[in-house]
């Protein structure tokens, strides 16, 4: 939905949200409309940062079909993340995916406050972890810290086995 390539952006209350359910909360085609569940609404990614010195501050984003969010830059903090799994997949479309993943070459960044929950509707499926820190690398300058993270069960089908990595 949202890509970042600017340093130093501030993205303030945003509400990234894939449609996969009807009005009233079930599956069922709309009278008159197409349907967006069983991965009908094609939406990847929430946000994808990809540049330094990007702050964000309740920030949602909910639904996709990959990961929620992708934050490959350094320097990025995020204060309040709420965010929710797609309910329509299946565990081999979806099982690598997570709310939150840190890219590989980020070694500084910092989540305060930063919960992704699940409710898998339409089939039981099970993700590793909610966020994911892929840069397993320590360095001098290394500090990627999350304070207040949560993952939560709302209802349904399998859910998360770790909130960080393992």
């Amino acid at each position: 939905m949202v890509r970042i390539d600017t340093k130093y952006t501030i993205i303030d209350n945003a509400w990234l949200w894939r449609a996969d359910h009807e009005v009233g909360g079930g599956s069922n085609e709309p009278a008159g409309g197409v349907p967006v569940s069983n991965s009908r609404n094609p939406v990847g990614t929430g946000l994808i940062v990809n540049a330094d010195y990007v702050r964000a501050y309740a920030l949602m984003s909910e639904h996709t079909l990959g990961d929620l969010v992708q934050w490959n830059g350094n320097f990025g903090e995020t204060y309040f993340f709420q965010s929710e799994l797609p309910y329509d997949v299946t565990q081999a479309a979806y099982s690598d995916y997570c709310g939150y993943r840190l890219g590989p070459e980020v070694y500084n960044h910092k989540g305060y406050g930063i919960g992704v929950y699940s409710f898998f509707r339409d089939h039981s499926v099970f993700v590793n972890s909610g966020i994911v820190v892929t840069n397993t690398t320590q360095t001098a300058d290394s500090n990627i810290s999350f304070t207040n993270s949560l993952t939560v069960f709302l209802n349904g089908k399998g859910g998360q086995n770790h909130v960080v990595n393992d």
